[in-house]
């Protein structure tokens, strides 16, 4: 592979982009090693994507800012499909650095479309709340089973605070899962 000559970067006694979660993400992934786009796609499948959701295709286009910015360089295959693979720069590694020590103080954002239906049912059938509240009870439970066969899978390859983000999504999960239970034995004993 063969870098290509990188545009010139202004030094970061500010950095002239602003950075956003999604340049986190792509330069967490990339503090696992080289990767190319579609890597990176699959690493954020099956780890941060579980809690932390974004349009895959900005994992496209992404790296390429970061290049652009002295965080990421970028290697390019000779012939074939000319792949693009991204590595963290030591620059890089100070940005990730510098965004892990700042505090991390607003709320967290709940979009559950299940809720959203339920604060709105007073026009819903009394089937329709129960085929709700059965739906989302099985949604979260097998989420929350799912999560637990995560763990089982990759509990000798990832790291403590990669284990404790999958804790805490079974945690999540379980909680709602039990929500949606107790919710659904309501409805039996007090029908709407």
């Amino acid at each position: 592979m063969t870098p290509l000559p990188a545009e010139p970067v202004e030094p970061t006694a500010g950095r002239s982009r602003k950075l956003n979660a999604t340049s986190y993400v792509v330069l967490g992934m990339l503090t696992y090693g080289p990767a190319t786009s579609y890597q990176l796609k699959q690493r954020v499948g099956r780890s941060v994507g579980n809690f932390w959701a974004f349009a895959h295709s900005q994992l496209y286009d992404e790296p390429a800012r970061l290049v652009n910015a002295g965080l990421v360089t970028q290697t390019t295959e000779e012939g074939g499909r000319r792949k693009r693979t991204y590595a963290i720069t030591d620059e890089g590694r100070k940005a990730l650095a510098e965004w892990l020590a700042e505090p991390t103080l607003e709320q967290t954002e709940v979009r559950d479309t299940g809720l959203l239906k339920l604060f709105f049912s007073t026009g819903a059938t009394p089937d329709d709340i129960r085929r709700l509240a059965r739906d989302r009870y099985q949604s979260h439970r097998d989420r929350a089973d799912g999560y637990l066969r995560q763990r089982a899978e990759i509990e000798s390859l990832a790291d403590r605070w990669q284990l404790k983000t999958l804790e805490l999504g079974m945690r999540y999960e379980r909680t709602v899962e039990k929500f949606w239970k107790d919710f659904m034995d309501e409805l039996d004993r007090d029908p709407p």
